[in-house]
């Protein structure tokens, strides 16, 4: 059965989604619905009555209708588990890992990571002048959270809780990516952090998911 998610390009919540889809290598099952946010479309009655807070992403997968990007991205880890999706953990201790290192990406690294990011991006995508203050605050406070991420990855870890990939890493995948692409000088400050970013946006899984070609989806009827 093929799933449909609503979206859009270079949304990175909707790229976090759809990261362990990737990874199990079953892309294929994916069907595209372009929700254009400069246009309102989220605002739409139609969208409206999918999702109540008008946010992408929004999947869907027959019964299933789910929104929010992070519990997509578990309820695809968890139906093709086994196959290739992100580990979520096989003991108790190994999920008490993983589960810490998710809620520290949604609740520590995210608050001032996307801020940050949506104002660079916004403000090129709008050719309207950057407000410095802002990224200037929410870097330095980035700084910050990526010492700690610094000080964790110096032990040795190639990811977050060990060498193996797993959603943990899944979930901060679309968002260091951007920081390199759009910020690379915070992460040059952080050499360990780096290289943990090049590992997680390198996998053959995210550069395939970075192809989707959002232009020729079909529009939000």
């Amino acid at each position: 059965m093929v799933m449909k998610l609503y979206g859009m390009k270079n949304i990175f919540n909707v790229q976090r989604a759809i990261v362990p889809l990737f990874e199990a290598g079953t892309e294929k099952e994916l069907e595209l619905v372009h929700v254009n946010l400069f246009t309102h479309d989220n605002d739409k009655p139609n969208f409206l009555a999918k999702h109540p807070f008008g946010l992408i992403p929004y999947l869907e997968d027959g019964d299933v209708k789910i929104y929010e990007s992070r519990a997509i991205a578990r309820y695809i880890a968890e139906k093709y588990e086994g196959q290739g999706a992100p580990n979520m953990g096989r003991t108790l201790k190994e999920r008490a890992a993983i589960n810490q290192w998710v809620e520290t990406e949604a609740h520590v690294l995210y608050p001032p990571l996307a801020p940050m990011l949506k104002e660079l991006y916004v403000a090129g995508a709008l050719n309207r002048p950057l407000d410095e203050e802002l990224v200037a605050s929410c870097t330095a406070a980035l700084v910050k959270v990526l010492d700690v991420y610094e000080a964790h990855l110096v032990k040795g870890s190639k990811y977050l809780t060990g060498d193996e990939y797993n959603f943990a890493d899944a979930c901060h995948t679309p968002y260091l990516y951007q920081v390199k692409i759009m910020k690379a000088e915070v992460l040059r400050h952080h050499p360990y952090v780096w290289a943990y970013t090049d590992a997680i946006t390198e996998r053959p899984g995210f550069q395939k998911l970075l192809q989707l070609d959002w232009d020729n989806a079909p529009s939000l009827e």
